[in-house]
């Protein structure tokens, strides 16, 4: 299998909307979120900002075998001291885990976007604590921070 990584174009923004349909489906395994008297989920606030900003918000599709597989949203932030890539939203479907696909993703974002970088998982989240353990700890040699607050698992590695 094949695994590809490429920023998203506006005309996918469509498409974009809807694979975050699936990932909040997914996600409400370890939240209260509930949908809107629509029947969807809510788009996150800053949704439209990885469309109109994207140099600072990066949507990203992912491809298996030119097959849809799932997205990333990185957004570069700047703080007064200093400046990180933050993962914010990573989500493979379910047809595609087990299998690498997240994994060579993770990897190629990491790679393409040198610098700090910073992720998080929701404590009640253990699947996601293992699988981005298992592959910052293998990116990085094991030479990355980690902490808990605020019900959320950090960390913050560099990619050189």
């Amino acid at each position: 299998m094949t695994t590809e990584v490429r920023l998203a174009v506006t005309s996918e923004k469509g498409l974009m909307e809807n694979l975050l349909q699936l990932y909040m489906y997914d996600f409400t395994e370890f939240t209260d979120v509930d949908i809107n008297p629509n029947g969807m989920y809510n788009v996150f606030p800053d949704f439209d900002s990885y469309w109109e900003e994207q140099r600072a918000y990066q949507p990203y599709i992912i491809r298996v075998n030119d097959a849809i597989a799932g997205f990333a949203l990185v957004k570069e932030t700047t703080t007064e001291t200093r400046k990180y890539n933050y993962l914010a939203h990573f989500f493979v479907l379910r047809k595609y885990r087990r299998q690498g696909t997240g994994k060579e993703a993770a990897i190629y974002l990491f790679s393409a976007l040198k610098g700090e970088w910073e992720l998080y998982q929701i404590i009640r989240n253990v699947p996601a604590q293992k699988f981005w353990t298992k592959i910052i700890d293998e990116f990085t040699g094991g030479v990355y921070e980690g902490k808990i607050e605020n019900g959320r698992r950090y960390q913050t590695f560099w990619s050189r």
